[in-house]
């Protein structure tokens, strides 16, 4: 009775770390979204800022060297975001990964296995992390199309 009762408590205890864990992924993909919403909003800043500065914008007195250092921040900002969700896909995959194995070990059912199986399947899906990553991409290559718009080429 004594080991009956430590293994339904040890059992207990293993369910209740897998929800934790279960949680923390759920805040986890809170993290990616506001981290997300972060970046779209100062990298639109200051694409539009650059967009609109210069002799043909509203923000004419802005030129030169401060067109240069906005498009480099905005380029910087966009690599900078590019790592940050790649690194959010490498946290995924590690705690899809753990979840995994605790399904497997506490003898549960293999959510996590059973949904990527379905998602792998479909041809209409897409790494939703990897499609984080190409967005600031595109954005780093919009400020350098615009730098190339904005500043004069010297020597012409």
């Amino acid at each position: 009775m004594i080991g009956r009762d430590r293994n339904q408590q040890r059992d207990a205890g293993r369910v209740e770390q897998y929800k934790s864990y279960v949680q923390d992924l759920g805040n986890m993909g809170t993290r990616h979204e506001n981290a997300r919403r972060f970046y779209v909003t100062v990298v639109s800043a200051f694409f539009a800022f650059l967009a609109l500065s210069g002799e043909n914008g509203p923000l004419k007195s802005v030129e030169g060297p401060v067109q240069m250092v906005v498009g480099l921040v905005g380029i910087a900002l966009s690599l900078v975001w590019v790592v940050h969700m790649v690194s959010f896909r490498a946290i995924y995959r590690a705690k899809f990964d753990v979840l995994r194995i605790m399904e497997r070990r506490q003898g549960l059912f293999h959510t996590f296995d059973e949904e990527w199986k379905i998602l792998t399947a479909d041809r209409r899906y897409r790494y939703l992390t990897l499609i984080d990553s190409a967005f600031p991409v595109f954005f780093a290559a919009l400020f350098v199309a615009l730098l190339l718009l904005k500043l004069p080429i010297h020597g012409q």
